[in-house]
């Protein structure tokens, strides 16, 4: 699953949870339909400020390997070698 289908996946398996909870406790038809409306809603904005937070970290992972990509890490000797 990509990021970008990650805000439809949460809401369709929020959606369907709550479909079969609405219609095994015998909610009538209205109430089970504006109870899966809402939850939709409110899941998909979970889900689109998830993979923002996730999208605003790999940004800054991307920018720390740029930066880090022309450096040279040098080692400082350890004990064993400067007795050699």
């Amino acid at each position: 699953m990509t990021r970008k289908e990650m805000p439809l996946v949460l809401m369709l398996l929020a959606g369907l949870v709550t479909s079969l909870v609405a219609y095994f406790r015998g909610f009538k038809l209205s109430s089970m339909l504006i109870a899966l409306l809402s939850t939709l809603v409110v899941f998909y904005i979970i889900g689109c400020i998830v993979k923002m937070i996730l999208d605003s970290f790999e940004k800054k992972n991307n920018e720390k390997v740029v930066e880090t990509e022309g450096e040279v890490i040098e080692k400082e000797p350890s004990s064993e070698e400067e007795d050699n």
